[in-house]
């Protein structure tokens, strides 16, 4: 009897883990899947930055070594107004952490091209690599972020492992991860740093503090205002025991990219602390305000950041109203809910302090992609959810949102872009198909309308595996 016990008890722990693998896997498929079949030309602020990192690269030119952008900001290659000016000299005017991830990638393209005979400063050369370089700079991490969702969340002792995978499927294909990770603005990658880095403080040993310390400064070297998460999670660390040790490995873990961004601001604009922003075309800065930028907090500009229709976060992901209900699940670790909902209301208070709180000439409430991680951590486990075909229809009413302007652009300069373009554009088969795939003829409604088809699909199997699964989890058979 015990035998039969252990061998079954043996047998759905096997078929837990084939599920478990399948889920992931499928997942990264998805994500690469739909990021990596649809990309967004570049703007003034992907150009910016990728402006950068050519300048640094390519050789020959007066800005070889350089993070100089004076040769390519008004050309045809990658163009911008997104420029920072010091001392005579032009710069991206954004955080620099895309920029110096795009360095080695954008080297191996240069020369392995150049080696088989093709000049990579041609504006088709150009727009391929970018495609290319935003497979490691957004793609990539998206997909690092949603498997250590999965994986780890149970860790904190509030979500079961469909619960967790249920919230990595929210983050990754239902909320503005998705569309953003189409080409290199760096708000999807801020947001997988910030990820990591709050699973890592959240399970709260010296050594995952460390860790920690490191992704959250990687956030802030990539996005300025992710810096946020970095203050806020050292004052969490505090929260707990050993906190003096916690809070040096979470100091040493930061410092590197904390450093680099120090010297690249002292470097390029002669101060530590003068960011990239502050020296921005004159147009962009507000006289009197923080950074040129940042006012008092607007309750008008705060409301229609969060609940304006057309633009605002719930309008857009409605999956998000969910995380109220997911709080009340974290009542046995009040530390890390004040956290996550401190980072929630920093992040939309200083953003509503902003006059283009809106995010300029974008389809959506963009600034506030860093908040994403906590409000999918605070998800309530559907497993255990009360309401969960409302959960579902709000999920599948976000991820269609996101598919569409992931499908077709982020840059509608329209107070309602999902009505007035980005859904009527995917029905008529305007669709943003990456360069490879355009070179090849791949167009129109018929390729577009078969892989949302596809994707469907594949996700809701997906959802119907997870769900599933807990009907024959291994604590099923104990019982």
């Amino acid at each position: 009897m015990n035998f039969r016990m252990r061998s079954s008890e043996t047998g759905a722990e096997s078929k837990a883990l084939v599920d478990g693998r399948r889920i992931e896997a499928t997942l990264v498929l998805l994500i690469l899947g739909v990021e990596g079949t649809f990309v967004h030309p570049g703007q003034w602020n992907q150009n910016a930055k990728l402006a950068a990192t050519v300048a640094f690269v390519e050789p020959g030119t007066p800005y070889t070594g350089t993070f100089r952008i004076d040769g390519l900001k008004d050309g045809a290659r990658l163009s911008t107004g997104d420029w920072a000016e010091s001392r005579g000299a032009f710069y991206s005017n954004k955080a620099p952490g895309v920029s110096l991830l795009g360095i080695v990638p954008y080297f191996l393209l240069y020369y392995v091209e150049r080696s088989a005979g093709r000049d990579p400063t041609t504006l088709e050369l150009t727009q391929i690599n970018a495609f290319a370089l935003n497979l490691w700079i957004s793609v990539f991490w998206n997909v690092v972020a949603a498997l250590a969702l999965l994986r780890r969340l149970p860790r904190l002792g509030v979500h079961s492992s469909e619960g967790a995978a249920v919230v990595a499927l929210v983050y990754s294909f239902a909320t503005l991860v998705l569309p953003f990770g189409c080409s290199a603005w760096g708000h999807s990658t801020a947001a997988a740093f910030i990820t990591l880095g709050t699973l890592d403080v959240a399970e709260g040993s010296p050594t995952r503090c460390l860790l920690g310390g490191l992704w959250l400064g990687m956030a802030a070297l990539t996005e300025y205002l992710a810096a946020v998460s970095l203050m806020t999670a050292a004052i969490f660390v505090l929260s707990g025991s050993d906190r003096s040790e916690r809070l040096w490995k979470f100091a040493v873990g930061s410092a590197p990219p904390v450093v680099i961004l120090l010297m690249y601001q002292e470097f390029l604009f002669g101060s530590y602390f003068t960011p990239a922003a502050s020296l921005s075309n004159q147009p962009f800065l507000q006289p009197g305000k923080i950074a040129g930028l940042f006012g008092v907090p607007n309750p008008e500009s705060l409301l229609r950041l969060l609940f304006g229709p057309g633009r605002g976060v719930f309008w857009q992901m409605p999956i998000l109203f969910m995380s109220v209900f997911g709080v009340v699940s974290w009542y046995r670790r009040r530390a890390f809910l004040a956290f996550a909902v401190a980072n929630i209301a920093l992040y939309a208070l200083s953003i509503s302090a902003m006059d283009a709180y809106q995010g300029g000439v974008t389809t959506s409430m963009r600034y506030m992609i860093v908040a994403l991680p906590f409000f999918c951590i605070l998800l309530p486990d559907l497993r255990a959810f009360a309401y969960r075909r409302t959960f579902l229809l709000l999920f599948a009413v976000s991820a269609a949102n996101m598919f569409v302007l992931a499908a077709t652009s982020t840059m509608y300069a329209s107070e309602f872009p999902l009505s007035q373009f980005a859904y009527p554009d995917f029905w008529r088969g305007r669709v943003a198909f990456n360069p490879l795939l355009a070179r090849i003829g791949v167009r129109g409604a018929v390729p577009a309308f078969a892989i949302a088809a596809i994707g469907a699909f594949a996700l809701g199997s997906l959802l119907r595996t997870v769900l599933m699964s807990r009907r024959r989890s291994p604590e099923g058979v104990r019982s």
